[in-house]
């Protein structure tokens, strides 16, 4: 899979044991890149272009974009809906359908034995929504970790799961983490052969799994 713009002449790649990092100095080249790849993740115009092979990807329907990692929303509408959706694939499965006949059964049972305390009859429908279901009980996702990197690799997995992306873009990770939190991130990264992209102004403190493509002051290209 790569990322590329017209304007640039390198070209991102992803692969197995690499994390890509575009560094970008300039405020000017950083601001117009961001609101460029932003509008694209919304819908709108842009002219970044996610392939693989000879495929092209919607960045809309491709790119989960991290902007602060320490302002997650798990349980923003987008990742519940998702929930629900999967929840409801699963328990018409193979392996719970005939559990979820069995609950079927008795909530069927249970309505009609509360109809016999009304002076009028009532219908329900035949077959559980479990989407319904699942909301009507009040799904969350959980919000409680012990560390800021545990919530920020639980919102990758989110997004890889539930929303489906292709390739997860972090704006200025390094400002957020340390080395060895990094380091610990990219070996989850990789076990679990995520791409991603790392978009950063500066790094101090570079790590050897990480490819560099530099934009610089001057927008020079250095790869």
């Amino acid at each position: 899979m790569k990322l590329v713009h017209p304007d640039l002449q390198f070209q991102i790649e992803f692969a197995e044991n690499t994390i890509p990092v575009c560094i970008i100095e300039s405020p000017v080249r950083w601001r117009k890149i961001q609101k460029e790849m932003f509008s694209q993740c919304q819908g709108g115009d842009g002219s970044w272009v996610l392939s693989t092979g000879e495929k092209e990807l919607k960045l809309n329907k491709s790119v989960e974009m991290i902007f602060n990692p320490l302002q997650l929303e798990e349980n923003q509408r987008r990742i519940l809906n998702g929930v629900l959706q999967s929840i409801c694939q699963m328990a018409v499965n193979e392996r719970y359908w005939k559990k979820g006949q069995e609950l079927n059964t008795t909530i069927q049972g249970f309505f009609a034995e509360l109809e016999m305390e009304y002076p009028f009859e009532y219908q329900i429908n035949e077959e559980i929504d479990f989407s319904a279901l699942a909301k009507a009980m009040g799904i969350r996702i959980e919000q409680e970790y012990e560390t800021d990197l545990e919530r920020l690799l639980q919102y990758c997995i989110l997004a890889k799961e539930i929303l489906k992306a292709n390739l997860i873009i972090f704006w200025n990770l390094h400002n957020y983490f340390s080395v060895q939190e990094l380091e610990s991130l990219y070996q989850e990264i990789s076990v679990r052969k995520w791409n991603v992209l790392l978009m950063e102004n500066s790094v101090v403190h570079k790590i050897p799994v990480e490819k560099y493509y530099i934009i610089d002051k001057d927008n020079c290209e250095i790869y």
